[in-house]
């Protein structure tokens, strides 16, 4: 049966435009009446820029849109109205020349149009409100400077009538679709009328679905309760496990704390220096097995995504030297060589001290548990704005194959390898999250019987510390890795930054380097300074409120008494290359550690020195 076509649109259609029409009938009345109240009053009270007559025009057209709107000229009526408003206030511009007012009261054209015209036809009016700006102006400051003065509205045009468009496209289309849906379903609902056998088909297929479904729905209820009772049944696991762990440590911790601190316990027998830092081994490795249990019962907690860091400025070589202390105690005479390899000014990083050490502390674990011989050495480089450190040992490697799984929960890497090794299978999975959670990674690669290597990127703490103020404790102890300045006469350095808490940030790092700094904010202000003070080094942002930074130094460069002053540009512009003769020697692109910043200082400084000295 051939399906039917709805009439739904050809009704729609017309009942959008009675709409519009009714819409078109009460502006034509207010407008009507506006022009009528202008024009009285303008033609009254003697405005020399203000023409009454572009008023009457309005009414007129006004009439003339009546008279058509009533013949059911409804397009035309729109059309005629917009027209007339139009060249209404395009003769005001015509004699006052460009008018910001008159601009915008301009726009009234395009949003009648949105209600009185369909959507297709708004480009025309907003074109001929374009054409007819640019021509009125052009009456008054030529047609150059008229695209010019009129540029700013016209973008203002055409973004108005590009959101009113879309605006009247979208609410079109919604329509079309919604009657495109009910013409279908019209249809659907015939062919179903006309099809009853089908229909019942479907009705039974309907209801075997809906029988299999709820046997699903069940399935799945009770996979559901299955996995509960698992999770029931892991943290009992945990707990008990806790629970056994605790009891034989807490007399550790306690009989090695009491022989250390108490002697009284042992009738005042005081333990031999030599045995003392065993001991306090011994007593640490305890607390650190302890809250080892505790992260352990936290896995549910990294799950749900509750378990919190307490971020810091970490600093990294001291928290190495207590890991490989830790470590030492792991050898269990084992022919195994504990190696570090970092430099000792890795830079802060941005983390929780605690789970960083017991990521590498599980690491470290791991690693000595699988190397029967060799050595296992902790290593560490910046990378950018993270820091690598690496656990590599020469132990019996890792399959290919148990390289997909290695960071699962409860899984070994063979059975035989847990029965010689033992283990639980958790500490390498929250050693990934944790790593994760600190906005890092933990990643792995192996070959069989060379080792493996487990790597941990964490962010550096540059970009935290810089965002503090002054007082950030986290800033003193960056300045407290660089150390302070020994100089035997403190250095004057011009500071010219037009951002004041950068001008504070960068101060700070050099006064903590005991450097003497004068600042300012403006390149005038800098130059009479520059030649006054005569500072040992200037430190120039480019992007300054007078003066560009560039220019700065030029007019630096030109001045003999400060032509030999080293110029240090700190900035983050890259927009402008200078000319070889004023290319900086110095030059730093923020966002700048204080690090980098006090060793370009210390080469200028340097340099001049020497300078000085072959003079």
């Amino acid at each position: 049966m051939e399906p039917k076509k709805s009439p739904l649109l050809i009704d729609v259609s017309q009942d959008l435009r009675e709409e519009r029409a009714e819409a078109l009938n009460v502006i034509l009345l207010i407008t009507a009446i506006a022009s009528v109240i202008l024009y009285v009053i303008f033609s009254q009270f003697v405005q020399p820029t203000i023409h009454p007559g572009g008023f009457g025009i309005l009414f007129a057209t006004c009439v003339i849109s009546y008279v058509l709107l009533k013949r059911k000229y409804i397009d035309s009526s729109a059309y005629l109205l917009t027209l007339g408003m139009t060249v209404s206030f395009a003769l005001q511009l015509a004699s006052t020349g460009p008018n910001a007012t008159i601009y915008a009261i301009l726009m009234l054209p395009i949003g009648l149009a949105s209600m009185i015209l369909d959507h297709k036809q708004m480009s025309t009016v907003a074109s001929f409100v374009a054409v007819s700006v640019v021509v009125a102006t052009s009456f008054v400051v030529g047609l150059g400077p008229a695209f010019i003065a009129s540029a700013v509205p016209l973008i203002l045009y055409a973004v108005m009538a590009t959101i009113l468009y879309l605006n009247t496209y979208q609410a079109a289309e919604r329509i079309h679709w919604t009657l495109d849906n009910q013409s279908k379903d019209n249809r659907r609902a015939e062919m179903f009328y006309d099809q009853s056998e089908q229909l019942q088909k479907a009705y039974l297929e309907v209801q075997h679905y809906s029988s299999k479904l709820e046997m699903v729905n069940k399935q799945l209820e009770e996979a559901q309760q299955q996995a509960e009772r698992a999770s029931k049944a892991k943290s009992t696991f945990l707990s008990n496990m806790s629970h056994e762990l605790r009891t034989p440590l807490n007399v550790i911790i306690g009989y090695s704390n009491s022989m250390l601190h108490m002697p009284q316990m042992f009738k005042n027998t005081k333990v031999h220096e030599v045995h003392k830092p065993y001991l306090q081994l011994i007593e640490e490795n305890g607390h650190y097995l302890v809250g080892l249990i505790s992260d352990v019962l936290d896995l549910g907690k990294i799950e749900a995504g509750r378990l919190e860091l307490h971020h810091a400025a970490t600093e990294l070589p001291s928290l190495f030297r207590g890991v490989i202390a830790t470590s030492v105690g792991l050898l269990k005479g084992k022919p195994v060589q504990l190696r570090s390899d970092f430099p000792e000014d890795l830079p802060v990083i941005w983390a929780d001290p605690m789970r960083v050490r017991q990521i590498i502390l599980n690491l470290m674990s791991n690693a000595l548990k699988f190397t029967d011989t060799g050595s296992v050495t902790l290593q560490a480089r910046q990378d950018g704005d993270f820091v690598n450190i690496s656990i590599i040992d020469t132990g019996i490697g890792i399959p290919d194959s148990a390289l997909e799984v290695i960071f699962d929960r409860f899984k070994q890497a063979e059975r035989d390898t847990d029965k010689k090794y033992g283990g639980t299978g958790l500490g390498l999975d929250i050693s990934k999250q944790l790593s994760m959670m600190h906005g890092g990674n933990l990643t792995v690669t192996s070959e069989i019987g060379r080792g493996s290597v487990f790597t941990v990127r964490l962010p550096i703490a540059a970009e935290q510390l810089a965002t503090d103020d002054g007082s950030n404790p986290h800033l003193d102890t960056e300045l407290q890795v660089f150390g302070t300045a020994q100089n035997a006469t403190q250095e004057m350095i011009l500071l010219v930054e037009d951002d004041m808490n950068t001008r504070q940030l960068i101060r700070s790092i050099l006064e903590q380097a005991n450097y003497v700094v004068v600042d300012t904010n403006t390149g005038e202000e800098a130059l009479d300074l520059a030649g006054g003070l005569l500072p040992s080094a200037i430190i120039l942002d480019v992007y300054l409120p007078d003066i560009n930074g560039w220019d700065v130094l030029q007019m630096l460069k030109q001045n003999p008494e400060t032509a030999v002053i080293p110029v240090l540009v700190c900035t983050a512009d890259e927009n402008r290359i200078p000319a070889d003769d004023l290319y900086p020697s110095y030059y730093l692109r923020k966002p700048a550690t204080a690090d980098a910043l006090l060793k370009q200082v210390e080469l200028a400084l340097q340099a001049q020195k020497q300078e000085k000295v072959d003079v």
